[in-house]
């Protein structure tokens, strides 16, 4: 009986500890992959609400879009992606999908809350025209706590693109 003194606390520094390090692992690449999927719907659905906010909305009718509304469209699709960690760029293309707008508007989400450029901008918002929405999500890695300054553990950017022609 005296042999297996101490085996329990033994045991638990050999298996328990990497089973916790393994099981804590697997919940930040669930967490990353899941956020992932969100920044990419919500990059979609952006592009489609700016695609249908072309010269159509100018005159006679009065829905015109800002950078501020396209932003409040992706924060509220993007829920659990935190806003400060991303960067969203709004660019349009004419029709030969190539030439881009040289007024492309690159900001953080929460800056781009209170940007009122207007977009599309002007002369670039015919249907036919294509726009884009990019976004990065800088995911910062969990295991970076743990890791000795010298050798830190990166952070890793999640990207997203869509683009769509501009419907009306």
């Amino acid at each position: 009986m005296r042999k297996k003194r101490g085996s329990a606390v033994l045991e638990f520094t050999l298996a328990g500890i990497p089973a916790i390090f393994l099981w804590i692992s697997i919940a930040q690449m669930a967490l990353g992959m899941w956020r992932y999927h969100v920044l990419e719907y919500a990059v979609k659905v952006t592009n489609a609400y700016v695609a249908v906010h072309g010269s159509g909305c100018n005159t006679p009718n009065t829905c015109q879009k800002q950078i501020k509304d396209a932003a409040e469209v992706f924060k509220q699709t993007a829920v659990g992606v935190p806003a400060a960690d991303v960067t969203v760029t709004f660019t349009v293309l004419k029709p030969d999908h190539v030439t881009a707008s040289e007024t492309a508007v690159t900001c953080r989400l929460t800056d781009c809350l209170t940007d009122t450029t207007r977009w599309p901008p002007s002369g670039w918002w015919d249907p036919g025209y294509d726009t884009r929405v990019h976004a990065n999500y800088t995911n910062a890695a969990f295991f970076k706590l743990f890791s000795p300054a010298a050798v830190a553990v990166g952070d890793y950017t999640f990207p997203a693109e869509s683009q769509q022609m501009i419907l009306f």
